[in-house]
């Protein structure tokens, strides 16, 4: 393999589709939310994305069979939406040397074959704040007139600092670079691993923006079975700690991947 591949099913014909990228990050919020629409519409999976920059393993299966690592588009059609939506998604990101090459492929895949305009990357904003059953949604656009199409939604602009990492940043950076529009939108979390809150959050405010009905019932489970860890971990730590446990260093600055 010499770079970075995208194998698309035949007769695939969209018009003026929306992308929606969740891959794993910062509380792993981009990778949660588009897997729960990804199941919440049932969607068709379109196209496959190898690389040879993504870590050198290979996935083993259920049935005792293996997989090489890929990210998958899917396309959904869910009603109110107004667009079609393709959701890119995958285990890992690429490994640091190879971010500017995958994340440009996919930029340029989504604007030449699927003929798509508009991106929104999904991530988590680290705070070093407590947080409360009510995450804060955060967003950074390509310009200041996509920032003015969601001022009326629940994703607040200009209160972000520091630098977006990873394929959330990187994607909406190549999207500015070649004439898109494409919004950068965080949950905000204080959770390093899994982020179900945050995820829920992200969720109701794509749901108001696209005006599709989306069901996060799931996700409060999920919220409460990782609070109800993160209490122990901190009970634990309080009395001398987990054994080889390492705590995250909250006082770096905050960012999202």
């Amino acid at each position: 393999m010499k770079g970075t591949t995208i194998i698309m099913k035949k007769d695939i014909k969209l018009k003026n589709p929306i992308l929606i990228v969740g891959l794993p990050g910062i509380g792993n919020v981009g990778r949660i939310v588009a897997e729960h629409i990804k199941k919440e519409f049932k969607a068709e999976k379109i196209a496959t994305l190898y690389s040879p920059y993504f870590p050198y393993q290979v996935a083993m299966t259920k049935n005792g069979g293996i997989k090489m690592i890929n990210n998958k588009f899917y396309l959904i059609k869910p009603k109110g939406a107004g667009t079609e939506i393709i959701l890119l998604t995958g285990d890992f990101q690429a490994l640091p040397e190879g971010q500017y090459e995958l994340n440009e492929k996919i930029v340029r895949f989504f604007m030449n074959e699927l003929n798509g305009k508009f991106i929104y990357t999904i991530g988590g904003y680290l705070s070093n704040e407590k947080l409360g059953d009510s995450p804060r949604v955060f967003g950074n656009a390509t310009n200041l007139k996509t920032v003015d199409k969601f001022k009326k939604t629940k994703v607040i602009f200009g209160k972000t600092k520091g630098y977006i990492l990873g394929s959330a940043g990187l994607i909406i950076g190549f999207a500015k670079l070649y004439g898109l529009e494409g919004i950068c939108i965080m949950g905000e979390t204080s959770i390093v691993g899994f982020d179900a809150l945050a995820a829920k959050a992200v969720l109701e405010a794509l749901s108001e923006i696209l005006h599709i009905k989306i069901n996060t019932e799931g996700l409060d489970k999920i919220a409460k079975e990782t609070n109800l860890a993160l209490e122990e971990a901190e009970r634990q730590m309080a009395i001398g700690g987990l054994p080889g446990e390492i705590m995250p260093d909250t006082s770096k600055p905050s960012y999202i991947r």
